[in-house]
């Protein structure tokens, strides 16, 4: 009788030790994306009772977007907060094309198969950016959901002071136990969707704290040649 109870255990031990696992998997996404093909950045905010719109809006124009290799990535992000900025998206939302040429030949290609394209986009979303960077290198990251996530875009003055800046930028993250993900410049917008820092970085930190206290050192740098900052924390 003993030994069953202790198999029971043991049996109960390693299905919540697997089920813990699961879970912690669920909370990592994921991002590769490989030299050549284009990342699309989406900020989004929907208005409201626009459901049935959604679901038709998706139901014709993905199809075509999937044929021209439009790929979802893993995760839709909220934005909960936003640290500085006027720009307000309520979504970050991650994909990928297999190209630059099909990813910018989509926008005249849509109009063919569905002539409302624009049309359906403008009724269902208050705010629609979209920013597409093209890989010059194969790249891989995760996004840990347990974790601080941030997203910043700085529009900067051009010249050697906005590359000074952004390098004692990075390195203020790194000394203060921040992570970058990712960093992107040089993307492109198309017309009517237009966001166009000239940097976009993802960071990862520890806590709420850790990022604070990157906060308090951020304001001892000159911030001159700043034109704007959009930075907003990511759920």
């Amino acid at each position: 009788m003993m030994k069953k109870i202790q198999q029971i255990m043991l049996s109960i031990t390693l299905l919540s030790y697997v089920m813990s696992q699961a879970i912690a998997q669920e909370k990592v996404d994921t991002i590769t994306l490989k030299k050549g093909e284009v990342f699309d950045i989406l900020l989004l905010s929907r208005y409201p009772n626009t459901e049935t719109d959604v679901k038709s809006y998706f139901e014709t124009a993905s199809p075509v977007a999937r044929r021209m290799s439009y790929q979802p990535l893993p995760g839709w992000y909220n934005i909960t907060k936003y640290t500085q900025g006027n720009h307000g998206p309520e979504k970050l939302i991650l994909a990928k094309w297999d190209n630059m040429a099909t990813r910018e030949a989509f926008l005249d290609h849509i109009l063919n198969e569905v002539e409302d394209f624009h049309e359906r986009r403008r009724k269902i979303w208050s705010y629609f950016g979209l920013r597409y960077y093209e890989m010059e290198e194969d790249i891989s990251f995760e996004i840990h959901r347990d974790q601080f996530q941030v997203a910043t875009a700085f529009w900067l003055e051009a010249g050697e002071l906005s590359s000074d800046f952004y390098e004692k930028w990075l390195a203020e993250i790194s000394s203060s136990g921040g992570q970058i993900l990712i960093e992107l410049s040089e993307g492109k917008s198309p017309f009517g969707y237009q966001y166009d820092p000239e940097y976009f970085v993802i960071s990862s930190w520890e806590n709420k704290n850790a990022f604070d206290a990157f906060q308090v050192k951020m304001k001892q740098l000159e911030l001159d040649i700043i034109q704007h900052i959009n930075e907003f924390i990511l759920e």
